[in-house]
């Protein structure tokens, strides 16, 4: 059985994911692969793993996960809203008007984040 909320596989392309994004010089290029591996199975099984994560909101963030690996960003936005939706309740407000704020507010958030990389490339 796994530990924590990720895949093994989940952990492994998050972990080139932030190799390929951080760029350093000689022989710490050689390692910082295995080190953002070892730091993301760390957080994952032994942080993250303490927490007292309701079951089907892990299967929620595995799926959000995968998601993100696939660079899908619509499914993202829609995995992530309803995930703040299961969380925050806003008084007063009917739970479809939630689930439109908060994916609003993700593709917001989203799309600026995507222009900033772009602008920095």
């Amino acid at each position: 059985m796994e530990k924590g909320i990720l895949t093994s596989k989940q952990e492994s392309a998050i972990a080139k994911m932030i190799d390929d994004a951080i760029q350093l010089k000689g022989l710490l290029e050689l390692v910082d692969g295995y080190a953002a591996k070892a730091i993301v199975t760390l957080v994952d099984d032994n942080l993250i793993n303490k927490l007292n994560i309701d079951p089907d909101l892990k299967v929620k963030i595995g799926e959000l996960a995968d998601a993100a690996i696939n660079e899908n960003i619509e499914l993202c936005e829609s995995i992530g809203s309803d995930i703040l939706n299961s969380l925050i309740d806003i008084p007063g407000v009917e739970e479809d008007q939630e689930a439109v704020l908060f994916e609003g507010a993700l593709k917001i958030i989203v799309a600026s984040i995507i222009k900033y990389v772009k602008k920095s490339e």
